[in-house]
């Protein structure tokens, strides 16, 4: 079962590392929708608030902080703008946050524009560079799922 409520991401967390986390605070949560621009959807403010980003390494190495959440196209860090000459990589990837960098090229995105039945964003697998585009997943619990038991 794909990890959705506080509880859930908590069970899942606890078994890839039982070591405590620094949990996001409703005011993190708060700042980080307000930088944004937008709300989150429900699954990642519920592990935001499991897990304020994830160092170790494994499936969730490189999560986003609510201070390290960013669009795409954040000028800081243009992956829109790195990819301009690939068009279809490009219109999958435009309008997306970046919820895990983990610094190898490996991306997992939350594409706002696009949501399923339950009002969760699509989310993606994206191995930038690696000849493919970016995989799609009904959520991001669906996509943390897969790579588990992977």
């Amino acid at each position: 079962m794909s990890p959705t409520s506080t509880t859930q991401w908590q069970r899942y967390l606890a078994r890839l590392d039982e070591q405590p986390h620094r949990k996001a605070t409703e005011e993190d949560l708060t700042r980080a929708r307000q930088r944004l621009g937008t709300d989150l959807p429900e699954s990642l403010a519920n592990l935001l608030r499991e897990t304020d980003g994830w160092p170790h390494p494994g499936v969730l190495h490189g999560l986003c902080s609510t201070t390290e959440l960013r669009w795409t196209s954040d000028p800081t860090h243009d992956l829109v703008d790195a990819w301009t000459s690939f068009e279809e990589i490009v219109e999958v990837i435009a309008g997306c946050l970046v919820v895990v960098d983990g610094g190898d090229g490996r991306y997992c995105l939350l594409d706002a524009s696009r949501t399923g039945d339950d009002g969760e964003w699509i989310a993606y697998d994206w191995g930038a560079g690696d000849g493919e585009d970016p995989v799609p997943y009904p959520s991001l619990s669906a996509l943390v799922d897969d790579l588990t038991t992977r």
